[in-house]
């Protein structure tokens, strides 16, 4: 639906550079980075409302880079963009001229949302959370083919967090609308994309499937970003059948297996690894990677999960566990566990050039 060619915007510390990026149609699209690595920008430049330096846009088929903002039926939603001097009915009507078809649209659309009890009211009286469904609304009710969502869930308390996700994923669900979603927040990325994009100081680092990237991240960069804890350095040897990752500890690769022997860094998310008592490691995914791992620190992470940092002979790796599980285990420092890495993702050259750092003390 949405093609982005050769694209290029030159800012002040660095270049926005898009090579090639695919939006499909109906996709919901987050496009996840840290502050200043050029995503709102980027949308920006997709809204018209900054021009690039080079570069096309196609919106199914049509070079749109040129086009103005009012003829691109692609729409930038945010409530700082509200107009603080119109009560919210103004606002959110203030795209269609026919008066009549004007009133009918912002019913639908308010009742949907559940904002007609904020019609009369001034944006600057409107919670965060109600200034985003205000500017949800003034995008929906013009039938846009494509919605752009800068940080829209940036700043609120938990509870609206959490209730404006469930939102956007049932609005997504029901329109014939593509959403573009930009964030920092990797945990609000998983929540609500099909398909995402990470971007590192105005570059596009991967994009693609949600569950493709986590598994299988490009690099190092993307692998933090998407929740990868422990990286080992070491070498790939290959031994009969099976990849071999050789260093901090000894891996097995039985998942992904590289495309060449040679140095390498593995990759492991803190859920991957299992940790059992002292029965044993009954219930592993793998039951050719078990270590003897002695506990060296236990904090709580949220309500429902326990962090713990296991040392196996002066290589550190943190895990994740479920909070009853853990007080099932009685974690504490000094305990002896049995470890089981349960999936692990070695990265390509690019990673290991780019941080040589390992976990080994």
């Amino acid at each position: 639906m949405l093609k982005i060619i050769n694209l290029k915007k030159k800012l002040a510390d660095f270049t926005l550079k898009i090579d090639d990026l695919e939006v499909c149609k109906n996709d919901y699209f987050v496009i996840l980075g840290s502050s200043g690595s050029g995503k709102t920008t980027l949308l920006e430049i997709l809204a018209g409302f900054r021009k690039a330096d080079m570069g096309n846009i196609y919106l199914d088929g049509e070079d749109i880079t040129k086009k103005a903002i009012s003829d691109r039926k692609i729409v930038m939603c945010h409530g700082k963009y509200l107009f603080p001097h119109l009560s919210v009915k103004d606002n959110i009507g203030i795209g269609i001229k026919d008066k009549n078809i004007r009133e009918e649209r912002v019913r639908e659309i308010s009742e949907m949302l559940g904002i007609t009890h904020l019609l009369n009211r001034n944006p600057k009286t409107l919670s965060r959370g109600e200034q985003q469904r205000v500017a949800l609304a003034r995008a929906l009710v013009v039938n846009p083919k494509i919605i752009l969502l800068d940080e829209p869930l940036n700043a609120l308390d938990k509870l609206t967090h959490e209730n404006l996700i469930i939102e956007l994923k049932k609005i997504h669900e029901s329109l014939d609308s593509t959403f573009i979603h930009v964030t920092h927040d990797f945990i609000e990325a998983i929540a609500l994309a099909k398909s995402m994009a990470i971007i590192k100081n105005g570059n596009i680092e991967q994009y693609g499937d949600v569950n493709e990237i986590i598994n299988n991240p490009k690099n190092e960069f993307v692998a933090r970003f998407v929740g990868y804890k422990n990286f080992l350095k070491g070498r790939i040897k290959k031994y009969g059948e099976k990849y071999i990752f050789k260093g901090d500890l000894d891996v097995i690769i039985d998942k992904i297996k590289p495309q060449k022997e040679g140095d390498a860094i593995l990759a492991i998310r803190p859920e991957d690894i299992m940790l059992v008592g002292d029965g044993g490691c009954r219930y592993h995914y793998n039951r050719e990677n078990i270590f003897t791992a002695e506990i060296v620190d236990v904090y709580p992470l949220s309500l429902s999960t326990v962090r713990a940092v296991v040392d196996i002979e002066g290589t550190q790796l943190v895990c994740e566990v479920i909070r009853s599980k853990a007080n099932r285990m009685n974690l504490k420092k000094g305990k002896k566990v049995n470890i089981s890495i349960a999936y692990s993702v070695v990265l390509n050259n690019e990673a290991k050039s780019k941080n040589k750092k390992t976990n080994k003390k």
